[in-house]
Parts: C-alpha cells; structure tokens; sequence
C-alpha cells in the first residue's frame, strides 16, 4: 500500500512539473494490436509511434486537441479530447481497413507533381542548412528503457510477484522485472564535421550494479601475437543502441547517416542529392502550425532491402526546411533488430537555424520467447550555435564524466528530467531506489558474486571461481572443457588452468594467470606462471613476469592442422619480463626481455593416432639445444585516438586513421651464454574504410628483414600462416592457398585486402534481395627474397550474417585462387565463419 502511495506521489510531481499524458493501444477490427501505428496532434509534426504491441505513450500539455491515428491499409481514424491537469487519458482505438481509394488517377499524378517541386526545393536548400552551423552546444537529456515481454504470454505472466522481496542477488530484481532504464543529463559539444564532446552531468544506470557475469569457458588456444594496446571496455548492454549523441548522428541534412549498430551500411537520408534515385515521394496535404505552413511528403524507398527509409517528412514552405521526420528504415536492411522507427522534430533557432530539439527512437529486438522492446527519448534544449570554443577543446578525450555524475539522488532527476516517465518506469524506479541500500552494502556483495562463487551440477565442466567485489579479488580453476588435451605431446595431456586478480580502489590491477600441464605418457609435468602489476591504470603501465618449462608452438598463429601437429612444437624454458605503457594518447610501447632453452622434442614418446593424422608433418624438428637472450621493442601507434575516462578507467573507443606499427627483435650473444646474434625489423599499417554505400574496405601491409644474421636460428625465423584445406582463415591476416607453414630468414612483404559489399549489389538484384545475401571479394600477395618466392591469390564469395541471442555472425563461402613461383595456379571452394564486436562495432574480418 505505502509503496502504491509513493508511486502516485512520484506520478504526480512529474506530470505537476511536465503537464500530462495520453496513452493507449491501437487495433484492428479483429482485436490484433497495429504495431508501430502512428499518433499525432491534428495539423502539428508533434507525436509519437506505437510499440510492436500497439501501445502509444504522448505528453501533452492541458487542453482540447484532435488526435489523428493512422496505419498503412486503415483508415486514418480522429478523436477529440480534452486534457485536464494532473488527469492523464487512456484512450484505445480501433481502426477500420481501407476499402481503397477510388477516382485518385488524377490527384495522385499532381501529388506527385507537388512532390516533386517540394523535394527539388528541399535539396536545393539542403546544403544552406547543413553549411549553416559550424558548431553548436546544448543542454541533452536522455533516456533508454529496455522492456522484455513474451512473444506468446502466459496466462500467468501478468501475475508478477514482488521482486524486491527475497531476491537472491540484484540480477533476479531486473530479471522479474523485465525493465532496464539509464538516464543521462549532458551537455553536448559539437563541431564540424563529426566532433562531439560529451559533458555527463548526471547519469544512473539502474542495472548498473546488477553483478551479472560468469566463468569465462576458452579452449586454450592462442594465436597471432598478443595485443599490446589493452582491449577496454564498457559493461554495455548490446541491446541499447543508442547510448549517446555521438551514437549516430541523425543529420538528415547530411547525405548518409552511419548508424553501424543496426547495419553495416549507411542509410541514404531521404533529402540526399540523388535520393530520388532510390525514393518516391508523394504530397499527403499541407496544414498551419505556429501560422506557418507545413508540407507532409509521404517517403517510400524504391528497394525494400537497401539501407533506406519510409515514413514521412514534414517540409517547411518557402524556406524548405525539414521541421519534423517520421521515418522508419527497411526491415531486410538491418542485422540486429526486427524494426526500426525514429521520430525527430526541429525548432527555428535564433530566428536561423533549425536545430532537432526532440528525438525518439523505437526498436524491437527478438530474443529466443521474448521480444526487447527498446525506447530512446533525447531532448536538446539551450542551443548556443556557431560559438567560440577554447584552444583544443575538441581533444581525443570524447566524454568526461563529472565527479559526482553518478551521484544524483531521486530529487535531482525530478527536478531535471524535461519529459514523463511511464507509471511502470517510475514504478521500477522507486522499487530500484528502495533497495539501492541493500545493494550497495557488504551482505549484498557477498550475494551477487555468488552467482560466480556457486558451485552447480556443471561445475566440472565450467569450473570453479570465487569473486569477492569489496576487496576487488577473484580467482578462477578452470573446468573440464579447458583441462582436457587429448592433442597434447605424446597424446593425453591434463592441463590445469588458473588465474588469481586483484583489482585496488586506487584502480591498480595485479594480475597471476598460468597453468600446470602432465603428460601420461612421457610422465612429464610442464607448467608456466605470469605476474603482473598495472600500477599507473590511466597510462597502461604495466609489468608482466613469466617463468615457465613448457612446450612452445613454433609459429603461433599456424593453420588449425599444423596447430596440433608435433612439428610445430619445442620444449622451451623461459623467464621474461616485459614492460607496457601508453606513452602519449595512442602510442603504446611494449619492451620485453627474454631468456629462454629452447630443446627439440623428437625423443619423446609420440602417439600412434597423431602419427595417422598428421602424416610428415607430426615429425618434430631436429636442431641443436640453444639458449637465447632476445629484447623485443613493439611500437603501435593510433592517430587521434578517441577515447574517455570513466570511474577511474581510461576506455580506448579507436581511430578513423591507419594503426601503424614497428617492432624491432635483438638477439644478443653471450649474455648469460646467449648463443643467438640478429637483428630484426619490421613495418606494419593497416585499417578499415567504410566506403560510403559502395560497402566497407580492410587492408594490411607488412614489410620486414633481418638486417643482422650472424647467428639466427630457425625458431626465430618469420613465419606465416599455412592455408586450411576448407575453412577460410581472416584473409587480412593470413592466405588460403600459399599451402603449408613457410618461414624465412630475409626480407620480405606481405599485403592484403578484403572488401565487403553489404548488399550495394545484391540488394538490387530482384530474388536475390529477398535472401539478404552480400558479396565480398579481395586479394592477398607474398614476397620472400628466399628462393625468389612470390605467391598472389584472389578470392570472391556470398555472405549471409545471422544472430543468435546477442551474437551476430557471419557465414561465408569463398571461391579462391591462386598462383606463385612454386606451384601451379589452384582453385577451390571455402567456407567461413567470422563475429560481430558489438562493442567495436568490428567483425573479426
């Protein structure tokens, strides 16, 4: 009862401070909802869109308006309706089909027409207003709700219990719950052509300490070497897509819109030069707002798989300027979700410039049983346009958070929030900030690591782990999955992965990760030990210690058969301590000294079947036992790279340049009876370009040599990926048909290139379209100076990117061919499989 109390109290300070609101479902004469309806003031561009489920949700302010409710195939049904103070209104409509239009010969032909001249208008206009504003800040709100509901609810669904009562861990709340919600309150910074910065006043997200999260499961393997720049990342949500102003930048005014988290491809804004190429558009009548006129402009995109839009747009007359879009984008053009819909409206600022002043976006995402129902509202406000900004006050850094950005009470958000909050977001709320206490306190996170600390009926196979949040330590036994190695040396191997982290308030990290490994059939323990300590979190800076009696792969990034094959294998004995940091913003060095025995393993007991499998190439490599002292420089540089600082933490977001890189390897003879004498150098670019349309572009180069060989083995030659018999390796990183693992002790360069055309062709092709299939193609060449070695191969294929859950992938299959100087020309059929980085925003290739 006190809590029921509470809510309307809440309920009325908002619409006290905000007015009110309408809501309702709209349906069909058979009593099926009408998703996505659309709901409007009467002669106004103000409304909204209803949900998947027909719900609508409109703030109005007191007053009689006449409200307009239309569907593609109904007939456009009005009410009046009178909105008192603090008196919301539930109004649920029912709209009839059309039974068509009849004598529209001749009035369609001169709305077409009128269309027509208002468009020609509106893109003669287009670059006067998009040239305007050179820069601009504002004050931004914004909200994203997150709502799960059953796709075919149970009778019971309704009944929900209460679930802040007895809840095991704060995960169960949202769970029951089936709501997420984050606020953010901002000011925006922007300059052209694509600068943001982002100022967070205040931000909750009411999930945030949810403590969700499980055992990792890896089947540990490791190929190519490790990255020196640390993977950072937020906690995200992959279903909220729009997490701020920078997310994507809804400049209808521009000719492409990139939004990559619904697709790959920029959409083609319905106002571009040359739109009416892949547009038709129709007048749909003229109306008074604010005793201006207003054009409505029916949108209809010519190619329902392209990345295009339908819907309306509302076009001021004689300024021809956009005043309102209400637009969605084609269903067989994105990748995530199963529609998409924004509604975006302009004021007339400082008597000249229309600025979007209210944005809401709406989306469904399918979910197994249950469909995500995604709503993001943006409101800007206190625009200040072509302002002057310090000195480099667009830096890298894109978003600060102010101190106490996370601290906002009830109170503050009441205060500040510009719109209405349904009851059932403030409903869950205020059951969230009632038991925020709870949830912060010790007995709570004990509770909610529990989730990783339980030990199951699959611990076995899982593993075991222990998380204590307050102290900031967790370690973790990995299970079966990890353990088994029926590939190892000599056979069966039992490995016994571990790693033990502690992470300090100051941000510190100390981290432990190693394994111990027992071979039954040569009776021989091997095992490794790292140690590091990240003791400057903002800079990177870190310090790793190994040790270890292991067996090595040779090439680490060999083809999946030369992998497990004997002959990719030595013995090595080794300590190394290496040291990490970012030297200015972008610039990551990494010095690492090395001290290592290595030893051939061609007298240890082999397995029979090994031998079946892999033929010649389960014969390990003979060479004489050495000891190496090696110290490896590695330089990676990203120009201008953008990123942000948050609760301690710098996140890295990336570059739009090329990541360059230099690496430079010494042996070094006699110290501690080094046997090795060389020097190695090397040179590396590479980078993805999104190609406007046309789809998107990866390249990499690579130019090494060893400009010193006075003593080099051949464990430290370079080596390359050898090629797979069907599967189709990252074609950046490594060549389908150059045959088995080469290596060499010279000079040599590598270039490669892929290109994804994300349905620019295919989309257009009648049949083919409605498959959502893509082309790639791309090229890849090698140069050794060993042998005069020169290996150049093609490759074209079909895609088709599927999701499963919260996972996209890619599923591809490539004709490849190729030639070099040691072989003749090939031919064959391949298959791929690559994932989507949500975080990224990358695939894997």
């Amino acid at each position: 009862m006190n809590r029921i109390l509470i809510l309307i109290i809440l309920t009325f300070i908002t619409v006290d401070a905000f007015s009110s609101y309408v809501k309702g479902v709209v349906r069909d004469e058979n009593n099926e909802a009408l998703p996505f309806s659309s709901v409007y003031i009467k002669n106004s561009t103000y409304g909204t869109a209803a949900n998947i489920n027909g719900k609508y949700f409109l703030e109005v302010k007191p007053g009689k308006y006449t409200l307009v409710f239309s569907f593609i195939g109904y007939e456009t049904l009005e009410k009046e309706i009178n909105i008192t103070y603090n008196k919301p209104l539930v109004l649920d409509v029912v709209l009839k089909r059309s039974p068509g239009m009849i004598n529209e010969v001749e009035i369609v032909a001169d709305k077409k027409d009128r269309a027509k001249m208002i468009m020609q208008k509106v893109r003669e206009n287009r670059k006067k207003y998009l040239d305007a504003v050179n820069n601009y800040k504002c004050v931004t709100y914004l909200k994203t709700s997150i709502e799960k509901e059953l796709i075919k609810p149970e009778k019971n669904d309704s009944i929900k219990k209460d679930s802040t009562k007895k809840a095991k861990d704060i995960s169960q709340h949202f769970k029951k719950e089936r709501l997420n919600m984050i606020e953010s309150f901002s000011e925006t910074n922007f300059s052209k052509p694509s600068k943001y910065k982002e100022i967070i006043k205040a931000h909750h997200d009411y999930a945030e300490v949810r403590g969700e999260g499980g055992k990792s499961v890896t089947l540990g393997l490791e190929f190519g070497e490790e990255n020196i720049i640390p993977e950072t990342k937020f906690e995200d949500n992959p279903y909220i897509l729009y997490n701020d102003v920078a997310s994507a930048d809804f400049n209808f005014y521009k000719n492409l819109i990139v939004f990559s988290a619904i697709s790959q491809q920029p959409f083609q804004s319905p106002i571009a030069t040359g739109s009416s190429l892949n547009y038709s558009y129709r007048f749909a009548g003229s109306f008074y707002e604010n005793g201006k006129k207003i054009n409505k402009i029916d949108v209809k995109p010519l190619y329902k798989t392209e990345a295009l839009f339908s819907g309306a747009i509302y076009i001021e007359d004689s300024t021809w300027a956009l005043v309102s879009v209400d637009l969605s984008v084609n269903k067989a053009a994105i990748q995530f979700c199963k529609d998409f819909k924004i509604i975006q409206n302009y004021e007339f600022i400082d008597n000249k410039y229309y600025m979007p002043v209210r944005r809401e976006i709406s989306y469904t995402i399918k979910d197994g049983k249950h469909n995500i129902l995604g709503n993001t509202r943006v409101d800007h406000s206190d625009y200040k346009i072509n302002t002057d900004f310090p000195p480099k006050f667009f830096n890298n850094e894109v978003k600060i958070f102010d101190v106490n950005a996370f601290d906002k009470d009830s109170t503050f958000w009441n205060d500040t929030r510009p719109i209405m909050l349904k009851e059932k977001e403030l409903e869950f709320i205020h059951k969230t900030d009632s038991i925020k206490t709870y949830y912060t306190s010790d007995e709570y996170y004990e509770k909610i690591d529990s989730s990783f600390n339980r030990i199951d009926g699959w611990f076995w196979l899982k593993g075991i782990g222990h998380r204590y949040r307050k102290t900031g330590i967790e370690y973790y036994v990995s299970g079966i999955i990890e353990q088994v190695n029926p590939f190892g040396i000599g056979g069966y191997r039992h490995k016994l992965p571990t790693y033990i982290n502690k992470e300090f308030k100051n941000k510190m990290l100390l981290e432990t990760k190693g394994f111990i490994d027992y071979g039954f059939r040569n009776e021989d323990i091997k095992g490794k030990l790292g140690i590091g300590l990240t003791y400057i979190p903002l800079k990177f800076v870190r310090t790793f210690i190994t040790i270890g009696d292991y067996y090595d792969q040779i090439n680490n990034y060999a083809s999946i058969e030369q992998t497990f094959s004997r002959s990719n294998y030595v013995r090595t004995k080794d300590f190394s301590i290496a040291q990490r940091m970012e030297i200015t913003n972008g610039l990551f060095g990494e010095l690492t000294f090395e001290y290592s025995f290595k030893d051939p393993i061609y007298d240890l007991q082999l397995s029979d079947w090994s031998e079946l499998i892999f033929g010649e190439l389960n014969t390990p490599d003979e060479f004489e036992p050495y000891k190496k002292a090696e110290v490896k420089l590695e330089l990676k540089y990203r120009y201008k790279q953008e990123y942000l600082i948050k609760d301690g933490k710098k996140i890295i977001l990336g570059s739009d340049y090329p990541e360059l890189r230099f690496i430079y390897r010494k042996g070094i003879q006699n110290i501690f009876d080094s046997e090795v004498d060389f020097d190695y150098i090397e040179f590396g670019a590479k980078d993805n370009v999104q190609l406007a349309r046309f789809g998107s572009s990866s390249w990499e180069i690579q130019f090494g040599t060893f400009a010193n060989r006075n003593n080099l083995r051949v464990l430290e030659h370079k080596y390359f990926r050898g090629s797979d018999r069907f599967f189709f390796s990252d074609p950046i990183r490594s060549f389908q048909l150059l045959g088995p693992t080469l290596n060499t002790r010279n000079e040599f360069f590598r270039a490669n290139y892929l290109h994804h055309f994300e349905g620019s062709i295919l989309n257009k092709i009648p049949v083919f379209n409605r498959l959502k299939l893509s082309l790639a193609g791309g090229a890849g060449a090698l140069i050794i100076n060993d042998q005069d070695f020169a290996h150049v191969e093609m490759y074209a294929g079909v895609e088709k990117i599927f999701r499963i859950k919260k996972q996209l992938f890619r599923l591809s299959v490539y004709a490849v061919t190729a030639d070099n100087s040691l072989n003749k020309a090939d031919f064959t059929i391949k298959f791929g499989l690559s994932f989507y980085n949500t975080f990224t925003d990358k695939w894997d290739y």
